[in-house]
């Protein structure tokens, strides 16, 4: 699997930005490739699982992605860990961590993944690559701006 991390430092507190990040079902409406996320099951505990349609664009290319994930939010800690439920990746998960830094909150996002098509050769891995990593650091804004209002 191939990991992405993305960090960016942010103008707000943790638990303010921590609380952003937990709402997910917003994500589309600041995200441009996510279409749609719907929180599918409460399991209690901060415990959550969603299912989320993307949309990628390649040039002329579109690729449709959807997938569940189970997301595991502890408040006390201010992190997250998220898995791979069901979807058309083969592989998925990482950790969301929100740590108080002066004024702010460095917010880091590292996330595995394995799209698991057979015809991937290095130059079509190395575009993915690229767009898992632009995608999470658009998270990362989107978090912000969302936090701030």
């Amino acid at each position: 699997m191939k990991e992405i991390v993305a960090t960016r430092k942010v103008a707000y507190k943790p638990d303010v930005v921590f609380a952003t990040a937990r709402q997910v079902t917003r994500y589309p409406d600041v995200m441009p490739n996510l279409d749609n996320v719907v929180i599918v099951k409460d399991e209690g505990n901060g415990t959550q699982v969603s299912k989320w349609d993307a949309t990628f664009s390649v040039g002329p290319l579109k690729k449709s992605i959807t997938w569940t994930e189970r997301d595991h939010w502890n408040e006390a800690g201010l992190n997250c860990r998220f898995e791979l439920v069901e979807g058309d990746m083969k592989g998925y998960d990482g950790t969301w961590a929100f740590t108080p830094d002066g004024d702010g909150t460095m917010i880091e996002l590292r996330v595995n993944f394995e799209l698991g098509m057979a015809l991937m050769g290095p130059m079509i891995d190395n575009i993915v690559n690229q767009l898992m990593q632009q995608n999470c650091d658009e998270l990362l804004e989107a978090i912000e701006k969302l936090a701030g209002g």
